[in-house]
């Protein structure tokens, strides 16, 4: 039938329950809406075992993998902890169902598992924003793109939950018309043209605020969490005096936009600590800490505990 679309879903552990749903529901959607189409999927996982997304809910795959045929599409979604599920044999195992997929899609931080089996070289990817810059510096053959999505020849990437839907729509727009993905994005109540002008990142909060300047501040504050830039320098950039910086970010936020730039970078460091290798010492330095001592202090007043003991427990 020519109107046919067969998915195959990867999952790792780690990923997100709500970029899985933005990817399946509207799929789910064109289907039962009974235009003769036939669209199908089916969860797989490398290991042909359970799956557990970040929020704890497991799901069993549909089948063997190493049974699975040609589909359309294959997707790749990942989440948390991307660097572990890399390896050798997963790299393989990658490049072998690409090569049965027409189209093959990294969600989330799917791209980084494609790219780490060399199958994104010299091609454009986007990935989540909180991963944009190791993945960068690790994969330096890939073009890092900001797009909210970017397709490159027979790879998709994306980066977050509300792209993963635009991207499906865009699918469905493909293959069935835009009438098609005008009524699943009305079913979900789905503002393409509000959702594509909110950006990615500090953009998402332009439903709460009406003054530029407060986006472009924390613009600068994301740009600079390595090496951090004074209030004042991002009061100028923002085109703001700094009493209008801090009030904006009183108004906004409820905190100093002093506060609020050492919460991004202590998040940051809470990311690095859980899901690399790195020292204290190196993600002191990679998020703009002076010593040591400065961020550990920082970090267990934020989190109400040691950067030593949650890395403890992780390798628990």
């Amino acid at each position: 039938m020519p109107n046919d679309m067969s998915f195959q879903f990867l999952l790792f552990d780690g990923f997100s329950n709500m970029v899985l749903a933005s990817a399946l529901e509207p799929l789910r959607a064109a289907r039962d809406m009974a235009q003769g189409q036939n669209i199908c999927w089916h969860i797989s996982t490398l290991d042909n075992g359970l799956v557990q997304s970040s929020s704890g809910i497991q799901i069993k795959p549909d089948g063997d993998i190493t049974q699975a045929g040609v589909v359309d599409y294959l997707v790749v979604i990942a989440g948390y902890d991307v660097r572990g599920h890399v390896s050798p044999r997963g790299r393989a195992q990658l490049r072998q169902l690409a090569s049965r997929a027409g189209v093959v899609a990294g969600l989330d931080t799917g791209a980084w598992l494609l790219a780490s089996a060399g199958l994104l070289n010299g091609a454009q990817a986007t990935i989540h924003w909180q991963e944009a810059a190791g993945f960068a510096e690790t994969f330096p053959d890939v073009i890092p793109g900001k797009q909210r999505f970017v397709v490159a020849g027979k790879y998709i990437t994306c980066g977050g939950a509300s792209t993963v839907l635009e991207m499906m729509l865009h699918l469905l727009a493909e293959k069935f018309g835009p009438a098609m993905a005008f009524n699943v994005a009305n079913l979900f109540v789905y503002d393409a043209e509000r959702q594509y002008d909110s950006g990615r990142g500090a953009n998402i909060l332009k439903r709460r605020s009406d003054t530029p300047g407060f986006l472009a501040a924390i613009d600068v504050m994301m740009a600079h969490i390595e090496d951090p830039v004074s209030l004042a320098t991002i009061a100028k950039r923002a085109s703001l005096s700094l009493r209008s910086l801090d009030r904006l970010f009183q108004r906004e936020l409820a905190m100093s936009p002093g506060k609020y730039y050492q919460m991004i970078r202590l998040a940051r460091a809470h990311d690095m600590a859980t899901q690399t290798g790195l020292s204290v010492a190196q993600i002191a330095l990679q998020t703009g800490f002076a010593s040591t001592a400065t961020l550990s202090r920082a970090f267990r007043a934020q989190y109400g505990t040691q950067i030593s003991k949650l890395r403890a427990h992780r390798k628990g």
